[in-house]
Formats: structure tokens, sequence, C-alpha cells
């Protein structure tokens, strides 16, 4: 299978660490959700992952478990998250994070062929482990599959995920949901240097990445982040401002400079 996805931060990630910001569709709204991403920066971010709301999103933390379930009240379903993100233009790639009975009941091929055609050029299903891969095969050609690893895969494994896994490796970055992880700095590195060895994709560090600061931190020694709860949470906080798109933009500027940070 041609990976697009990899190939595209693979070239990325030769020029600057990456930055990788994660938001629920439909939430505060569906309206100011669209809003956010039609003014969205593309100097700050290399990739977006969007969220398909799901009812029991047991890999995630109160912060999207409550933007889920807000989202899901507004009536966001995923034939509606494909059918107003295909009328969008965005100059970045965009990747579905979502669990596995959404996909089933959407039809695994038909979700490939409306998400590729919508932007989507990558899936990430939560609730799959590596052996589930096989059961995506349907998607090949039409979205890539990203898996997640953590650090306390064991070692085999881990080389096994980085090996399968397609656009990046998903590095969880210890115990624990998003947004109330406890990162364990060094045997993260260590994880890092294991799954490097067996892969040229970008590894990218996800779970509790909650500041610029957080965040510089832990790029400095792979090759970027995923930012969800945190910037979730300062949507909440601002939900009601009438220049919310632009308040993103600059919560992601901040996260940007301090990446650039890193010689």
């Amino acid at each position: 299978m041609k990976d697009i996805l990899g190939s595209v931060l693979r070239e990325k990630s030769q020029k600057r660490k990456l930055l990788l910001p994660y938001l629920t569709f439909g939430y505060p709204t569906i309206e100011s959700f669209l809003a956010i991403l039609e003014n969205l920066n593309p100097d700050f971010i290399d990739a977006l992952e969007i969220g398909i709301p799901h009812s029991d999103p047991v890999a995630d933390g109160p912060v999207i478990q409550e933007s889920s379930q807000k989202a899901l009240a507004l009536g966001v379903t995923p034939r509606l998250v494909f059918e107003k993100m295909q009328t969008l233009k965005l100059s970045f790639p965009l990747i579905a994070m979502t669990y596995g009975n959404i996909v089933y009941q959407y039809g695994i091929k038909k979700f490939g062929q409306d998400f590729k055609e919508a932007g989507f050029y990558g899936l990430i299903v939560a609730d799959f482990p590596l052996e589930a891969k096989p059961l995506l095969d349907k998607l090949e050609n039409l979205l890539s599959i990203i898996l997640l690893a953590s650090t306390t895969t064991p070692e085999e494994r881990l080389k096994k995920i980085a090996r399968e896994s397609q656009g990046f490796v998903y590095l969880v970055s210890g115990k624990g949901v998003t947004g109330k992880t406890r990162i364990q700095q060094e045997e993260l590195r260590e994880v890092v240097t294991i799954i490097k060895s067996a892969t040229d994709l970008p590894v990218l560090v996800g779970f509790g990445i909650n500041s610029p600061e957080k965040a510089k931190e832990i790029a400095s020694f792979c090759d970027g982040v995923i930012v969800g709860s945190a910037l979730l949470h300062f949507v909440t906080q601002n939900k009601h401002h009438k220049d919310l798109p632009q308040l993103v933009n600059d919560f992601l500027s901040n996260f940007r400079k301090a990446l650039n940070e890193i010689e």
C-alpha cells in the first residue's frame, strides 16, 4: 500500500518537530468547530486529528469524553462528519480517531472511501490492538492505519507495531487515559529508541502533553507531539468567545514556538 500520510509526515519531520492537535468533531458546536478548522493556521500544525464522537470512549479522559457526549447530543454522526468535512478545503492532512464499532457499523470500505474523499489520510481505531489490524484490510489504498504503542508494551511487540503501523507510530506517554497520564520520561525515551530501530516513520507522543514546555521537553527525543485534552480544555474555557478560532491559533502558536526552539 502507498502510505501517503507516512510520506508526508516523514518529509515534514526532516524539517521540524511535528505538532498534531486533536479536536472532537462538533465541539463546542458544529458551527464553531467548522469555523476553527477553516481558520487554523497551517504554519502551526502538521496534521489534524479529528475525533468521531463515541458513546463509550474508553481510551479517553474526562475532557475528551465530555466533548464527545456534547457532540453526540448535538446530533453528530459519522455520516454527518463526512458530509460536513467534504465541504471544506484544508491544506493539512486529516486523521480520524474513533472506535471499532463506528467503522464497522458504517461499513469498513465505505468508511475508507467516504473519509478519503473528505480529506482524511489516516485512521486511528483506539480499541483495536495490533492483532485486529487485518480486520481493516479493506481500507488499503484508502486510509493509513496508525497503531498505538505504550511504555508498557514489550520490546518485540513494540518492533512489530512499528513495522505494521502506517503514517506514524502513536506512542502513549505513560499509564492512564488522555489528559490524566503519568509520563515516565526515561521509559518513554527508551521506547522511542526501540521503535525507531524498527521503522523510519515518525514517532509521535500523545497523552499528557499539556503545555508548550512539556511539548518541547518530550519532542526533544521523538519526532513530535499530539495535543488533545489541553486543547479541548482551552476550547471549553473560551467556547463563548467571539474570536475562538483566533484564540485556538494563538494557543497552537505557543506550542509551535516551543517546538521550533528544539535544535
